[in-house]
């Protein structure tokens, strides 16, 4: 609940409230009189997320706080108070400590300091099953170096005392439609990942029913056919019995079908605000070789998470950690969206094709 946490308390900070974070995933706030109406709460708030003891239901708080929210997704823009330039790192080093090519070569043509812009794009999830879970997710995409920032709450936390609002900022429109999808499509597979617990103990529950529901009808038709086998000489009698035993069948398969659609999984994502930040960046170029194809890309190094920012995959558009190379057009790609085909056992880029030239999606 680190990101519930972490978004909770960035909203209370922009409508005015003290807040100060606690640690087990708990924060406490000095509401204004009109903050604490709003949130139907005292001006000393104290919040506490996660599943022990004592815990607040964040689903319930989760929609108090976006009452304090615009109707619509807002575009901010945000500069550093005190810019500094990225210091001089050895590229090379930092290449062969995280670049991680697997199957391909790269070679360093020059490294210089630059500033990117980053978007973090902030998505509202609902998980629904006989239960509803809510929660958020942010993703970080720097379309300068091609780049999808892993864990951006941490990167967000280490500028954040030092970031003010840009008033010369001007909304990117026709980037941020170019971005928006690939972080759509960054985020649904985590938020996908997160569901999956729910998903279990929705199944759990699931077989529990089915079990007993089965168990119920059983008794009912085997009672059924008790009476069927007393009344064989009865024909009237035993026709009756035997429709009330396609009814009973009938109700079951029902009861059956309303379980499956009680548990079943439903997930929504709704998109939220939009932060752009220029950031401090050292860019280094470097030409990445397959074989023989080869092309210069840009990558960065961020010296506020002091790591090297990924490449998205040019096909998923997740992370390309570690990264893979195609063969024609050396597309930076995750390991996924260069495996072989299961029609015919030949690899194959998805971001060049769809699909393999066999015919299969892959």
């Amino acid at each position: 609940m680190a990101e519930v946490l972490d978004w909770a308390k960035d909203l209370l900070v922009s409508r005015g409230a003290l807040v100060e974070t606690e640690e087990a995933g708990a924060l406490r706030a000095l509401l204004s009189p009109e903050l604490a109406g709003a949130l139907g709460a005292s001006e000393w708030l104290s919040l506490r997320f996660g599943a022990g003891a004592g815990s607040d239901d964040d689903g319930e708080w989760l929609e108090r706080l976006g009452h304090l929210l615009p109707p619509d997704a807002r575009v901010i823009g945000a500069r550093l108070r005190r810019p500094r330039q990225a210091p001089a790192v050895d590229a090379g080093t930092v290449l062969d400590r995280e670049l991680a090519v697997q199957n391909g070569i790269y070679r360093v043509l020059e490294d210089r300091p630059e500033t990117a812009r980053h978007y973090f794009f902030n998505f509202q999830y609902t998980i629904e099953t006989d239960e509803t879970s809510l929660g958020a997710w942010t993703v970080c995409l720097n379309p300068a170096a091609r780049s999808l920032v892993h864990q951006p709450e941490s990167l967000l936390n280490a500028v954040r005392d030092n970031l003010e609002e840009d008033p010369e900022f001007a909304i990117p429109r026709e980037e941020l439609a170019r971005l928006f999808p690939m972080a759509l499509r960054g985020a649904q597979p985590e938020i996908r990942r997160l569901a999956a617990g729910v998903e279990q103990s929705a199944n759990r529950r699931l077989a529990r029913d089915t079990e007993r529901i089965d168990a119920y009808y059983r008794d009912l038709l085997r009672q059924i056919e008790k009476r069927m086998s007393r009344r064989t000489a009865d024909a009237q009698a035993t026709e009756k019995e035997r429709s009330r035993a396609a009814a009973t069948q009938l109700d079951r398969a029902a009861k059956l079908d309303d379980l499956a659609r009680k548990y079943s999984l439903r997930i929504r994502i709704e998109p939220g605000d939009v932060l752009v930040v220029p950031l401090p960046v050292l860019e280094i170029s470097a030409r990445l070789i397959r074989k023989k194809a080869e092309r210069v890309a840009k990558l960065h190094w961020n010296p506020a998470l002091g790591a090297l920012e990924s490449p998205w995959c040019e096909s998923c558009f997740g992370r390309a950690h570690p990264l893979f190379l195609c063969d024609d057009r050396v597309h930076c790609l995750c390991k996924s969206c260069l495996t072989a085909c299961p029609g015919c056992g030949k690899q194959f880029c998805r971001a060049c094709q769809p699909k393999c030239r066999c015919g299969g999606t892959g």
